[in-house]
C-alpha cells in the first residue's frame, strides 16, 4: 500500500451506535444517511468449519488446524455469511479509530484521509440503503466504491468506499486464505493488506473506546508500526499492464519500523522461473497471465512460524514469491486473559478507488463507466493455525507456472 500518514489527535468523543446526517452540499455528501458511528461485530468466536482445506493440493503440518473459516455468498455452497447483516457481525466496517463523520486524520482512522494520494473515504449506510457499499450477493460479498453527489463527485476524498477490517489477531505461524474477484475499473484500487496493532468488539451498542488510552482499552496500536501488502490491486498502465492482471506483494519500509535487515523479497515468479531480487525494501510487481477481475482466484498467505522471518504468497496453489520481514517482537499483557502477547497483525480488504496518481484520475467517472466497475467480490476468507508443509515445493516455473 501506499499511504501518507497525517498525524492528528484521535477523536473518540462521540456518541456510539447512532446516525448522523451530514448536509446536503457538503464535499462527500451522496445523501444523509451514512453511518458516522463505527460499526461493532459480535463479540462470539468466528465459526470455524471442520476438515477446512486450502485446495489446490498444499498440504499443511501436521498440527495445523482451521481457525475459521467464513464462506460468503447467498448462494454459495457451505456458505456461513448469507446476508448483508452477516458482514456488519463479522467485520468492523471502518479502520481502527476516528470519527467517520470527518475525512480527516491518517488513512488508518476514516479509511482514507483527503490528501493527495486517495480519493475514497470510508463510509457505511444501513442494510438496504440504495448507497450501501457492504452487500452481500449470491456470489459473494461486494465491497462497493462509489463517487458522491449522486454520483458526479470523483475527486479526492469525495469518493466513498466499503472497507472491512477482520477481528482476528494474526502472527508467524499461520496461514490465509483470500478468494476474491478484483474490480474491473481502469482506476480502482481494492487492496488485500495487513497492518499492526488490534481490536477487540464491545458487542453491537458497545463503546469502542472503552479504557482508551489505558492497559485496558479495545483497541491497541503498536509504536512499531509496519504493513503487508498481500495483493495491492491497482493498474500499472505505466508498466504496460491493463487492469486485472497485476499482483504485488511485500513490505514497505515507510513506517519508520527499526529493522536489523529491512523487508526484502527474495524470490518472484515470472517468464523465466525464479530470480533473487536482493534488498529493494518495496513490495515486488508481476504481471499474472491471467485476468484476476475476470474470474475468482485463491491468494493464499503462508507466515511461516520456523523463525526464518519468511513470508510465501500463493496464487491458485503455486508459489509466487517469498519475501523477508522480521516480525518486531514488542509485547503487552491482554487484559482479557492477564497474558504477555506479541502485538498482532489484522486483515483488511478496502476500496480505495480511486487512486490520484492513476493515469487520468483527475477526469475519472463513476466505477469508470462500467456496472460495479470498482467491486472487488469476496466468497471466502479462511485461517489456519500452522503452516504449509515445505512451500518451495509448490514453487511456479515454466514447467508448473500459474494458469
Amino acid at each position: 500500500m501506499r499511504r501518507i500518514l497525517i498525524t492528528v489527535p484521535v477523536l473518540v468523543a462521540f456518541a456510539v451506535a447512532q446516525q448522523n446526517p451530514v448536509a446536503e452540499g457538503s464535499s462527500a455528501a451522496t445523501h444523509a444517511t451514512f453511518l458516522t458511528t463505527p460499526n461493532e461485530p459480535l463479540r462470539e468466536r468466528l465459526p470455524m468449519i471442520e476438515g477446512a482445506a486450502l485446495g489446490y493440493g498444499l498440504a499443511m503440518t501436521p498440527d495445523s488446524h482451521n481457525a475459521f473459516s467464513l464462506v460468503m455468498g447467498s448462494k454459495q455452497p457451505g456458505a456461513n455469511m448469507t446476508t448483508s447483516q452477516s458482514i456488519r457481525d463479522r467485520f468492523f466496517l471502518n479502520y481502527a479509530e476516528g470519527d467517520l463523520s470527518k475525512a480527516i486524520g491518517s488513512p488508518m482512522d476514516t479509511g482514507q484521509a483527503n490528501n493527495n494520494t486517495f480519493a475514497a473515504v470510508a463510509r457505511h449506510f444501513p442494510v438496504s440503503d440504495p448507497d450501501d457499499l457492504h452487500v452481500m450477493q449470491s456470489d459473494g460479498m461486494h465491497l462497493r466504491a462509489i463517487c458522491s453527489q449522486n454520483h458526479t463527485d470523483c475527486h479526492p476524498g469525495a469518493v466513498w468506499g466499503a472497507m472491512v477490517r477482520l477481528p482476528f489477531e494474526w502472527r508467524p505461524g499461520m496461514v490465509l486464505k483470500v478468494r476474491y474477484r478484483s474490480p474491473r475499473g481502469d482506476h480502482s484500487w481494492a487492496p488485500i493488506w495487513m497492518f499492526t496493532g488490534q481490536q477487540i468488539s464491545p458487542g453491537p451498542g458497545g463503546n469502542p473506546y472503552q479504557g482508551f488510552g489505558t492497559a485496558d482499552a479495545l483497541y491497541r496500536a503498536t509504536a512499531t508500526a509496519f504493513e503487508i501488502d498481500w495483493n495491492d490491486n491497482y493498474s500499472r498502465f505505466g508498466a504496460g499492464v491493463p487492469t486485472g492482471y497485476q499482483i504485488d506483494f511485500g513490505t514497505p519500509d515507510n513506517y519508520g519500523a527499526k529493522w536489523n535487515l529491512k523487508p526484502h523479497p527474495l524470490y518472484w515468479a515470472n517468464g523465466n522461473g525464479w530470480r533473487y531480487y536482493g534488498p529493494s525494501y518495496d513490495p515486488e510487481f508481476l504481471r499474472t497471465p491471467f485476468d484476476w477481475s475476470a474470474g475468482f482466484h485463491d491468494l493464499v498467505g503462508n507466515w511461516r512460524g520456523d523463525g526464518t522471518h519468511l513470508i510465501d504468497l500463493f496464487v491458485d496453489g503455486r508459489l509466487v514469491a517469498t519475501t523477508y520481514m522480521e516480525y518486531p517482537q514488542e509485547t503487552y499483557v491482554d487484559p482479557a486473559d492477564g497474558q504477555r502477547k506479541t502485538i498482532a497483525m489484522h486483515l483488511i480488504i478496502g476500496n480505495q478507488a480511486i487512486p490520484a496518481f492513476s493515469p487520468g484520475a483527475a477526469g475519472a467517472q463513476d466505477n469508470d463507466g462500467i456496472p460495479d466497475g470498482w467491486t472487488i467480490v469476496v466468497q471466502e476468507i479462511s485461517g489456519w493455525y500452522g503452516n504449509i508443509t515445505d512451500p518451495d515445493r509448490y514453487r511456479a516455473s515454466p514447467e508448473n507456472g500459474l494458469p
